[in-house]
């Protein structure tokens, strides 16, 4: 399993690497790219393709749903504030990535959630991003491994059917 992370600090700048990566977005990620109204939200959504096509595989289709699919091997990308990770693997995977902060209403959210044992923000924070791991992971009656990376102030989760291996790639620009 490969996880890849960015900073988008670092490719903010970079105008010749994002408007090479804008020109090699396929059409129908074009025209999702050019709906965002944020533009944090479509740095992030260039920064991950661009990812996924230059350490993953340039074959890749995005589905109606917003589902990365690849003709060979699974891919899952996530991005919370200045962020981005992409994940790659053999077998189904997911990944979340959430900044870790001191929501106040993070128990309320924990039991309409029904998380259980979340007595800090950590805690929350930990069930959010295995919820969300798992979700993009699929495979819902197979048994899944976590793997959880502190990231300078933020929580990455990743859920496969079984981490082997992870080789952890932080691309800078």
């Amino acid at each position: 399993m490969k996880l890849f992370i960015t900073d988008l600090k670092q490719i903010i700048k970079r105008r010749d690497i994002l408007l090479a990566a804008e020109q090699n977005l396929k059409a129908n990620d074009k025209i999702r790219f050019g709906a965002f109204s944020n533009q944090n939200r479509a740095l992030q959504f260039l920064i991950g393709r661009m990812l996924i096509e230059k350490y993953v595989s340039p074959d890749y289709q995005t589905l109606e749903s917003g589902k990365i699919v690849l003709q060979k091997g699974f891919v899952s990308a996530a991005h919370s504030k200045n962020f981005v990770v992409v994940a790659f693997d053999n077998e189904p995977i997911g990944v979340d990535i959430e900044k870790i902060t001191n929501r106040k209403d993070f128990q309320a959210i924990a039991t309409r959630m029904k998380f259980k044992n979340c007595k800090t923000p950590y805690d929350f924070f930990k069930s959010w991003t295995t919820y969300e791991a798992d979700f993009k992971c699929g495979a819902t009656k197979k048994r899944k491994t976590h793997l959880f990376i502190d990231h300078q102030g933020f929580l990455i989760c990743v859920s496969s059917l079984g981490l082997s291996s992870l080789e952890i790639q932080y691309i800078s620009f």
